[in-house]
């Protein structure tokens, strides 16, 4: 699978007005729905939730990495959302969430690339580079350039 297929940016919104953990997640499962990466929005909102629910996603330094795997995924997908205001979300180092890195993954893939993937964003999120390259870009094509740089070796 190319990279180029796991992001685009149609899968990234710069200016979330989320105020919850709830409509971050609504705001991600909307965008996948709209960029036909799934075939139903409310479904794969749900499985993000329930995902949540078993424990967080939230990763630290302000990001979390949601994802839910399911058959109405139509092909592995990352979608991005950087909020404009903190969202608290119980994170590991209990300090809110800027950006969310969520994964959609069909059920097919759920022990494969989906276990690449996260172990790949996550070791990525740990350097501080990579976060402000998220962070601080000011476009759609910044942020799609930073994830597709690190997805390389997955292709």
């Amino acid at each position: 699978m190319k990279n180029i297929e796991l992001i685009n940016e149609k899968l990234i919104g710069m200016e979330s007005n989320a105020t919850t953990k709830e409509e971050a997640l609504y705001e991600v499962a909307t965008i996948a729905y709209k960029a036909e990466r799934v075939t139903n929005k409310e479904l794969y909102y749900k499985s993000l939730v329930d995902r949540e629910r078993e424990s967080t996603t939230g990763f630290g330094n302000g990001f979390a990495i949601p994802h839910a795997k399911e058959d109405i995924v139509k092909q592995p997908s990352i979608i991005v959302v950087r909020l404009n205001n903190a969202v608290n979300w119980n994170s590991l180092d209990n300090k809110p969430v800027k950006m969310l890195v969520a994964l959609a993954i069909p059920k097919k893939y759920k022990g494969t690339m989906h276990l690449k993937l996260l172990a790949n964003l996550s070791e990525n999120l740990m350097e501080e580079e990579f976060r402000k390259q998220l962070l601080y870009s000011t476009n759609k094509d910044g942020i799609c350039t930073t994830i597709k740089n690190i997805m390389e070796e997955l292709t």
